[in-house]
């Protein structure tokens, strides 16, 4: 993570925590927290019972329940909701919308901040008002958020961003404001120029963090028309591109190279030995050192 995001999951964290302190509630069991270019996530374990007021956010805001059960009140507009959240329930608020929550017992939950801007291409997201109902699709994408953002720092950024931009796209479709114009979806993939320059920019810089709307800007494309239409040309997602290109060249340096597996890790843009080894390993179905010694 660099330290602009450092930074604003650490203001976003302590503002939190602030509000729970404010409103007598006890910070819970632990909470992860990973910004995207489109939003900011949010796993929380183990947040005490409690009650507090929010006021209306700049962003649109999906919570997502991992509770067994949780009895929830949502106040919005002068409008009250109550209802026994089941695990896998989710909420939508609106940007601006000013709200009241109630909460009887321990909960567990993900908090999806998505960006109004999200789509990078002028455009808003403006999500409908929905206290309660469920999406089997969003609900698999929320959970791969969740296991992402408890990873410990472990999560790659552009997976986060994809999964993101996902949730978003099944927003616009069918939980938002948008016309039937605005909700249509690319159907062509890249032209060959810019696929090519899309290719060349990703292998010239494995070693780093890169994002979707970093690869979306060398094509002009907005980042969720990017991301179509590049599996739509490749057959993969862009970060399963990244990902796969990062491992091969891992896996040459393995093989010619006689720097230390934190050096190859660190090349070839993994953040830590231990992810380069797990995905190592799920990918090629040997550890670097096993596929080095072979």
């Amino acid at each position: 993570m660099d330290q602009r995001n450092l930074r604003s999951t650490t203001s976003h964290r302590d503002q939190w925590l602030a509000l729970l302190e404010k409103h007598g509630v006890d910070h819970p069991k632990s909470l992860h927290l990973i910004e995207v270019p489109s939003g900011l996530i949010q796993a929380t374990i183990g947040e005490p019972p409690g009650r507090i007021g929010l006021e209306g956010m700049q962003d649109n805001v999906l919570m997502f329940n991992l509770s067994p059960v949780q009895g929830l009140r949502q106040t919005r507009q002068g409008r009250s909701f109550v209802s026994d959240m089941l695990h896998g329930d989710m909420t939508l608020m609106p940007r601006g919308l000013p709200s009241q929550w109630s909460w009887n017992s321990a909960c567990d939950r993900l908090d999806v901040i998505i960006s109004t801007d999200v789509f990078g291409d002028g455009s808003k997201l403006d999500v409908i008002d929905r206290f309660h109902f469920r999406d089997l699709e969003m609900e698999l994408i929320c959970r791969r958020l969740y296991r992402e953002a408890s990873l410990e720092g472990m999560a790659e950024r552009i997976f986060m961003e994809s999964l993101m931009m996902q949730l978003a796209v099944l927003l616009l479709c069918r939980h938002s404001t948008a016309s039937e114009a605005a909700k249509a979806l690319p159907s062509s993939g890249l032209a060959r120029k810019k696929a090519r320059r899309v290719l060349d920019y990703i292998e010239s810089n494995l070693d780093r963090e890169l994002t979707l709307r970093e690869l979306a800007a060398i094509t002009d494309l907005s980042v969720h028309h990017f991301a179509r239409m590049f599996r739509q040309t490749i057959g993969v997602a862009p970060y399963q591109y990244v990902l796969e290109r990062r491992v091969e060249r891992a896996k040459e340096l393995l093989r010619t190279s006689s720097a230390s597996l934190v050096e190859i890790s660190l090349s070839v843009g993994f953040c830590s030995q231990s992810h380069f080894n797990s995905t190592f390993r799920r990918m090629v179905g040997a550890t670097p050192t096993e596929f080095k010694r072979i």
